[in-house]
């Protein structure tokens, strides 16, 4: 039995040895990957460090660039294919900033010069939309250029050329009849009317770009009765359907009626009233007599 047990503990105390050499080995290497680890993490903000403060002052080309540029020459003579890309939808463009900073003085003046700028842009619209109605043509959705030199091409085709020594000249359009406001008195009452055509596109009940510059003409006239009733009535033409050119009428008075309320302050009586096509001037058997019954009258009773 005892000759027997000798070979046991040989075998145990063999074993021990090479345990504790496989753990040494593992620890060992353990130890060398962090240390491994914590070196380059300290040399790569050691770099960054130095690179901040003495940063390298030669011209060559960073390796990554110049890789980048010889694949971009590749690409270009074909000898690897260009990568594909998907193209994505445009993201809307933001609105543009100030590239320096405003004062709150600075942008209040330069609003009261945009607000000018706006003024102005209207008056010229307004003009352009009478001339325009002068010419018998409308094109109120064209950019304001163009419309310019069209207005220019007529009036340049429309010069009379003299012949045989004679002048002729063209009569006036029923579009050029109706351009320049009526003025009536009728007894203590003035009545103003102004075409329709000028102030409103065909349908609609929003006055146009530049109808201020029209009715700012009779605003001189209401002031000079302070305190006055002023009315503002709509008529139409036979077209269309009766209740709608009645609406129509009644909606175009009222907004006409409240530029001009806006305009030269409460201190008045006003009134919109919508007639339709009840009271024509003229009968509507022809183009232009259902211009002239096309109106807005601005009656003032002091």
């Amino acid at each position: 039995m005892t000759k027997s047990a000798k070979p046991r503990t040989q075998t145990a105390s063999a074993e021990t040895p090479r345990r504790f050499n496989k753990l040494l080995f593992l620890g060992t290497m353990v130890f060398n990957l962090l240390l491994l680890g914590v070196g380059s993490s300290v040399a790569w903000f050691a770099g960054l460090a130095i690179a901040q403060v003495y940063p390298n002052s030669r011209s060559e080309v960073p390796l990554a660039e110049h890789l980048f540029e010889k694949m971009s020459t590749w690409v270009a003579e074909g000898i690897i294919p260009a990568p594909v890309v998907t193209p994505s939808s445009p993201s809307p463009q933001p609105i543009p900033t100030p590239s320096q900073r405003l004062t709150e003085p600075q942008r209040q003046q330069l609003r009261i010069q945009l607000q000018e700028l706006q003024g102005q842009l209207n008056t010229l619209m307004g003009k352009t939309a009478a001339l325009e109605t002068q010419l018998g043509s409308s094109r109120p959705t064209e950019p304001l250029e163009e419309r310019l030199q069209i207005l220019e091409q007529q009036l340049a085709s429309a010069t009379p050329t003299p012949s045989s020594g004679k002048q002729t000249s063209t009569p006036p359009s029923s579009a050029a009849i109706s351009a320049t406001p009526e003025r009536r008195q009728n007894s203590n009452t003035l009545v103003v009317t102004f075409p329709s055509d000028v102030l409103f596109d065909v349908g609609s009940t929003i006055l146009r770009p530049g109808a201020n510059v029209i009715l700012d003409t009779i605003i001189a006239d209401i002031k000079t009765y302070k305190g006055a009733a002023v009315r503002v009535i709509g008529h139409t033409d036979n077209q269309g359907n009766p209740q709608q050119n009645l609406d129509l009428s009644f909606s175009r008075a009222e907004a006409v009626m409240k530029y001009l309320s806006e305009a030269v302050g409460p201190d008045y009586h006003w009134a919109a009233i919508g007639y339709g096509e009840n009271r024509p001037t003229v009968n509507n058997n022809s183009e232009k007599n259902r211009l002239l019954n096309r109106r807005i009258e601005v009656a003032i009773t002091p």
